[in-house]
């Protein structure tokens, strides 16, 4: 069995629709079935471009039963885990058009859970690739069932890459994921609090840490004007762990702004939220905002120059938000 990508669309448009019926998919612009075609070399002549072609004959063909499909989402930004349960189905009119059943055994698994070099492989920029890190297949399937069994734990291997254009890496996205980590192993649990205030303050917030107990979940309330007391008023929850945070602390957050006085909450997470929490914010979307890890990283970036020199000192980053890697 082997480890594949495929991407939902170039912005995650077909996510909801993988996930909830249980397939992967694909378009490229052909508007037939590609096994109408008797060779690659003659959908080479119908698809747009010899690439497209090839992705497409490797979605059909080249995928098999029981091979590993690793969906790297956008919103939230997290990565879904499943196997391939069945035969390829064209599907004239609808979006995508070319599928195949997918068991999506592991929906939401944070990006933090994957080494380095697996990120490489599965951040290609192409739409349909193998994954050639090394012992990719293995290396996932443990981080899958670890997620299953509420064990998870960081891979870790060495990185070994094939020739293609699905190695050409998203810079943005290897940028984010490195000052993600620097964050996780240099603000841990009480310190990403500290990281928090000093951004809300960088963005023209007073913010106040919480001490250590019945706070109500609560660990940073934060006000705008004069000594903060003016509005908006903030309650900020931190959550520094790997798993994505789930419905039970969304519902406590907006219970304590009520409790609080305040008159919006923060969500921070660096191991992102569930897909539970994400539609429910769609609800709540003017009395919660969500930090997840790319929008922690994002925010520090906007607020670099403002932030306190010790926390420069651990996330030295140049202009354009790139990690300057061989300075502790």
């Amino acid at each position: 069995m082997t480890a594949w990508v495929v991407r939902a669309g170039g912005r995650g448009e077909w996510e909801e629709t993988f996930l909830s019926e249980g397939l992967a998919g694909i378009h490229f612009g052909l508007l037939r079935s590609v096994t109408s075609f008797g060779s690659r070399e003659l959908l080479r002549e119908q698809a747009e471009g010899r690439k497209a072609a090839d992705q497409l004959w490797n979605f059909v063909y080249g995928i098999q039963d029981g091979d590993l499909i690793i969906l790297p989402r956008k919103s939230p930004r997290v990565i879904a885990v499943g196997r391939m349960a069945g035969d390829y189905e064209y599907r004239d009119g609808l979006e995508p058009p070319h599928v195949r059943p997918v068991n999506w055994v592991a929906p939401e698994i944070a990006r933090t859970n994957f080494s380095q070099d697996l990120l490489n492989s599965i951040d290609g920029r192409a739409t349909v690739f193998r994954i050639h890190a090394v012992d990719a297949q293995s290396r996932v399937e443990r981080i899958v069932n670890e997620q299953l069994t509420g064990t998870a734990t960081e891979d870790g291997n060495s990185a070994e890459h094939g020739e293609g254009d699905e190695f050409k890496i998203d810079l943005e996205e290897q940028i984010t994921d490195r000052i993600i980590e620097r964050v996780r192993q240099k603000f841990p649990r009480t310190n990403l609090e500290y990281l928090v205030a000093s951004i809300l303050r960088a963005s023209g917030y007073h913010a106040l840490q919480t001490r250590t107990g019945p706070d109500g979940g609560i660990d940073v309330l934060a006000g705008q004007g004069d000594m903060g007391f003016g509005r908006p008023r903030l309650c900020v929850q931190v959550k520094s762990g790997r798993n994505p945070v789930d419905i039970g602390d969304y519902d406590r957050l907006l219970g304590s702004i009520n409790t609080f006085g305040a008159d919006h909450g923060l969500l921070v997470s660096l191991g992102d939220f569930t897909r539970s929490v994400r539609n429910r914010n769609e609800s709540s979307f003017f009395q919660i905002r969500l930090w997840g890890p790319r929008e922690l990283a994002d925010r520090l970036v906007e607020t670099y120059d403002l932030l306190p020199a010790d926390i420069q000192n651990e996330i030295p980053i140049r202009k354009r938000g790139i990690l300057i890697e061989n300075e502790e």
